[in-house]
């Protein structure tokens, strides 16, 4: 079994396309991160002449100079001058390590207006933000999440954040890769010709359809496994992974008791299980079809259309379910870290928890409706 494993596992990536497609991605990915280096910032608070990098060093020194710091009167009280010095005098250096902080008031009263974010009375922050989190916490949870003393700050946490934010576009680049590269698994032997004369071996028999799955779910998870290796070390460069432990209320007004850092390994995680589900699904369905241009074209239009349908209507509870399950929607922020609509005896979960069972059970009917296919055809022919 091993010996037939490692075999299918070089005839899928001796192939060219697969090196073509990978090389082309995986430099896609290399020159968005040389680019963001590299080319000027226009950011408002400061010297638009910084490049990327300098522009993401200057605001995470400056935000380390209250990291550890509570959200308090006090904080505001030093806030409020340095940014009224930014806002009438183009001072951006003293209002720099305060950025995240008035964002985060910003976002949680709802308001773009400097003035209400600078004048705002902290109790009455602390009243909006837990009334917001208490409001989208779903009936069926037990516990909500409440804040009853002032929230710590813990520094610069875009790298994070850009982790989270980046995890949808590997998400759709892992699943052209493995759409391209695995819809040929079985249909190439069909073209040739040649599968009747592999199933007459003693081993084309029993092993090979295990073989050729076990293969596609390596190159499959392989592949997504090296895009997030190379994103975490393009974002470490050029953002640092400070602020773990930042509140995930920061970037994503929810009732999650999660930093920043762990939502964004969940992401990570969750990218994986869609890798394995969709490698499943494609060799799946190229079986069912013996058709690899029907299977691309089909799985590259579900993508595409998640690409600009960014959410679905709230009323329609089970479609709108099964669109945020989709692997390439399943891993945002939004996506991942939003309870379901739909409860089961009472017990709400969020998707990030319920979402890796069902890709496993779809997994195993996946490769099941897949066998049953093969095995039919081992029968009757093609």
């Amino acid at each position: 079994m091993l010996a037939l494993y490692k075999f299918e596992l070089r005839k899928i990536i001796s192939r060219k396309i697969v090196w073509i497609t990978g090389c082309v991605m995986l430099a896609g990915l290399l020159i968005w991160g040389v680019a963001s280096a590299v080319l000027p910032e226009n950011r408002e608070y400061y010297d638009s002449s910084l490049n990327g990098y300098e522009a993401n060093r200057a605001e995470r020194e400056a935000a380390e100079l209250i990291s550890g710091r509570a959200i308090d009167k006090i904080l505001i009280d030093e806030m409020r001058p340095a940014y009224e010095d930014f806002i009438f005098n183009g001072n951006y250096k003293e209002a720099l390590p305060y950025l995240d902080v008035y964002n985060f008031i910003g976002t949680t009263l709802r308001t773009h207006a400097s003035a209400e974010v600078l004048e705002c009375d902290i109790e009455a922050f602390y009243e909006r933000l837990n009334a917001q989190l208490e409001a989208s916490t779903p009936s069926g949870l037990t516990e909500s999440i409440t804040f009853n003393k002032p929230i710590v700050y813990h520094g610069y946490y875009d790298g994070w954040k850009k982790i989270a934010d980046m995890m949808k576009f590997i998400a759709c680049m892992e699943i052209m890769f493995i759409t391209i590269c695995l819809s040929t698994v079985f249909t190439v032997e069909h073209t040739r010709k040649t599968d009747q004369i592999i199933l007459c071996t003693r081993m084309g028999k029993k092993k090979l359809y295990a073989a050729k799955i076990f293969a596609g779910l390596t190159v499959g998870i392989g592949f997504t496994m090296l895009l997030s290796l190379l994103m975490i070390v393009i974002v470490a460069f050029l953002y640092g992974f400070n602020g773990y432990n930042t509140i995930l209320q920061f970037v994503l007004l929810r009732p999650f008791n999660l930093t920043v850092g762990q939502a964004a390994l969940i992401l990570i995680a969750l990218s994986f299980v869609g890798a394995a589900l969709v490698s499943m699904f494609t060799m799946m369905f190229s079986e069912l079809t013996n058709n690899s241009i029907a299977t691309i074209g089909m799985i590259m239009g579900i993508v595409i259309l998640t690409m600009f349908i960014m959410e679905m209507p709230a009323n329609l509870k089970l479609l709108s379910e099964i669109w945020y399950l989709l692997p390439s929607n399943l891993v945002s922020l939004n996506g991942a870290f939003r309870y379901s609509a739909i409860s089961v005896g009472g017990i709400t979960c969020a998707a990030y928890q319920y979402a890796p069972f069902v890709y496993a059970i779809l997994s195993v009917v996946f490769a099941l409706v897949g066998k049953l296919t093969y095995n039919h055809y081992q029968i009757n022919g093609r």
